[in-house]
């Protein structure tokens, strides 16, 4: 009796300390501060929400973002379109003067500048006088030339007189041949003054005008093209000779472009080919190549090509840097897109591609590439819509979903 009454007590005691320790947990602080720690680290199904519409997010394979996340993150949506795809090689180049059409015209004689009136950027026609020179040097040979020429005519008169003397038997044919041999020595005196004055810069017609009289000191240089002057190296009074260039003049209405192409391209080019210039302004123009050097160049082991345009209104510039796409093949129909559309995704050219459920990539088989253009030869349809620009902020956000599901 008295072990079944302990036994009762014993059982009223444990339930009591139980409902005591219960009491204890449930309205401790403690239990509090754990549900408060919980709550902060899982967020609410609104804050998830909120957070993907903030920053983009990737599911089952689909990278969703909204209009202002695809501007700010430096993308654009185009659609496909099946349009000319012209396969070109394209290339940076500088527009240089045309050799054939420019002129450094120095002085052949050496002398005094006593005008030179015409200005840097004049447009000038071939035979401009551009500087007047006073010259000893070609006074001389002015001098030399006349006494020749003076010379000349007596010896002729006076073989005239033998050789008309000699056929009537009335002089001796020594003296006809004396004279014959005089007018050969004047004859090439003359034509040796003649020359020199040549090789100073007179013109046949101007030194066999020149008179006793004349001023026989005075040389006009003259330009021997049309063109534009584009340098003037002299001041009046100034001494000049033949040791230097005094005036540049070229014919800008035609300009080169030298490329430099790798050896692997070299044989998709020949003379002939149309070229597509432009310039970091925006400036557009159409050339062809008209030379393809048959050798390579010893240092960079590269061909060298070279492009001509026709500049008659003026709107480029040599030394201007350019780009250049030399058109290697006919014209075909094809889809393209733009290079920055394509990303390498398992080690497969790829472009992501807008549809319901968002942006996926897609992977594409390419073609040839002409400027920042690439030819899709199949993997896209025309009218699709596909995303251009920084694409590999797609690829990353993808690449972190599948990472975390992966978790």
């Amino acid at each position: 009796m008295k072990i079944s009454q302990n036994l009762s007590l014993l059982c009223v005691a444990v339930t009591v300390g139980a409902g005591v320790m219960w009491c204890v947990v449930e309205y401790s602080p403690l239990k509090h501060q754990h549900e408060m720690h919980l709550g902060s680290m899982k967020p609410s199904v609104a804050e998830e929400e909120e957070g993907h519409a903030e920053s983009g997010h990737a599911d089952s394979g689909h990278v969703k973002l909204s209009e202002a996340q695809l501007q700010a993150s430096d993308l654009a949506i185009e659609t496909a379109a099946m349009a000319d795809f012209v396969t070109a090689l394209a290339l940076p180049g500088q527009l240089v003067l045309s050799t054939d059409r420019e002129a450094r015209i120095s002085s052949p004689v050496s002398g005094t500048v006593r005008s030179a009136p015409i200005q840097i950027g004049s447009k000038v026609q071939a035979g401009d006088v551009l500087v007047t020179i006073e010259s000893a040097q070609l006074s001389d040979a002015s001098a030399r030339y006349l006494s020749a020429k003076e010379r000349l005519g007596l010896a002729q008169s006076l073989f005239t007189r033998e050789q008309a003397l000699w056929q009537k038997k009335i002089s001796a044919e020594q003296d006809y041949l004396a004279a014959r041999g005089a007018l050969a020595e004047a004859r090439i005196e003359a034509q040796s003054a003649l020359q020199s004055l040549m090789s100073l810069g007179l013109s046949e017609k101007n030194a066999r005008a020149l008179k006793a009289g004349s001023h026989l000191a005075r040389f006009a240089l003259r330009t021997p093209i049309s063109g534009t002057l584009l340098s003037k190296d002299l001041t009046l009074g100034e001494a000049v000779g033949s040791d230097k260039p005094l005036f540049r003049v070229a014919d800008l209405s035609v300009l080169w472009i030298d490329l430099a192409i790798p050896v692997n391209d070299l044989s998709l080019v020949r003379a002939g080919q149309p070229v597509w210039v432009s310039n970091k302004s925006g400036q557009k123009t159409k050339g062809q190549v008209v030379f393809v050097q048959p050798e390579l160049d010893s240092a960079s082991r590269s061909g060298s090509v070279r492009v001509q345009i026709d500049n008659a209104q003026g709107a480029w510039r040599s030394g201007e840097f350019v780009d250049a796409m030399i058109q290697t093949d006919e014209p075909k129909l094809a889809i393209s897109v733009p290079v920055s559309a394509i990303v390498m995704i398992e080690n497969e050219p790829s472009v992501f591609v807008k549809g319901s459920e968002g942006l996926a990539p897609r992977a594409v088989k390419v073609g040839n590439r002409s400027g920042d253009r690439q030819e899709i030869i199949s993997g896209l349809s025309a009218g699709e819509r596909f995303v251009t620009g920084n694409v590999f902020v797609l690829k990353a956000d993808l690449s972190k979903s599948e990472a975390e599901h992966a978790h």
